[in-house]
């Protein structure tokens, strides 16, 4: 049995320290980054060609979001800010599985009317040491009619 024991235990060894190195790897395929597209409109998915998608004031959206590397104490939200003429008209803030109603039900972009630039942003939000932290992950930008 001695003669094995010089031959086993650096094989012990070697495998004890392989094993939190091969833990430490990302999976193969694994997302590393972050991605946020519109998924549906008013329920109605979106064709995988339909890159540019055009949606209209008083449609409900959800977004596909992809969340990349995030740290423990983060959390995703999507951000969807609107815009007429550069004067920001509708602001939302949600979890990213959540609906979102275009315009609102009270908005100044509701009263004006009219089409629209919306920007959503997927962001990590967090608190960590007495300080709130945000961070734009993924973002995108469509038009919206009237």
């Amino acid at each position: 049995m001695k003669k094995w024991s010089w031959l086993v235990a650096p094989a012990i060894v070697l495998t004890l320290a392989a094993i939190p190195a091969h833990a430490a790897k990302k999976p193969t395929g694994a997302a590393t980054s972050s991605n946020i597209s519109i998924a549906t409109i008013d329920g109605a998915r979106l064709a995988a060609a339909d890159s540019s998608p055009t949606p209209s004031l008083g449609d409900t959206l959800t977004f596909a979001t992809t969340v990349g590397s995030i740290s423990g104490w983060e959390y995703p939200m999507v951000s969807l800010s609107c815009y007429q003429g550069g004067t920001l008209v509708y602001v939302d803030l949600a979890k990213p599985a959540d609906n979102f109603l275009l315009g609102g039900s009270a908005s100044r972009w509701l009263a004006n009317g009219g089409g629209a630039y919306c920007d959503a942003e997927l962001d990590a939000y967090g608190w960590r040491s007495g300080q709130e932290s945000v961070r734009t992950l993924a973002q995108t930008g469509f038009d919206v009619t009237a």
